[in-house]
Parts: structure tokens; C-alpha cells; sequence
């Protein structure tokens, strides 16, 4: 079952290993984009939270794939 994806198989994942770790990171970017947003409006709200994002993502693509 799609094995016509060369990129999954390349980063030693699965199709849906692949597809649920994108929709989790196209999930966490959104609400990431939500808290820049309003942090661009009221700064004294979401201090750290785009920090804490790229943080989160780095480790998360740290362990995901091959090692």
C-alpha cells in the first residue's frame, strides 16, 4: 500500500507513520500561528510560545525517522 511515496520510505517511516507526524505538525503550527498573532497584537501574551514551539518541533524531529 503506498509504496509509489519514495519520501516515507526515505526518512525510514511509514505512509501513515509520515502522514500523522505532518498533520500533527500542520496541527501544532496552527495553533502556534494563532499565538504569534494575537502575541503581535497584545505582547505580554504568548511570551515564549514561539520559542517553545521550535524547541518542541527540533525534538520531535530529533527522534522521528531514522537515526
Amino acid at each position: 500500500m503506498y509504496t509509489y511515496f519514495k519520501h516515507p520510505k526515505a526518512v525510514c517511516m511509514t505512509y501513515l507513520t509520515h502522514m500523522y507526524l505532518s498533520l500533527y505538525f500542520s496541527f501544532i503550527l496552527w495553533i502556534g500561528s494563532i499565538q504569534a498573532f494575537f502575541h503581535a497584537f497584545y505582547p505580554d501574551v504568548f511570551i515564549t510560545s514561539t520559542t517553545d514551539l521550535a524547541h518542541s518541533l527540533d525534538q520531535i524531529l530529533s527522534i522521528s525517522g531514522c537515526k
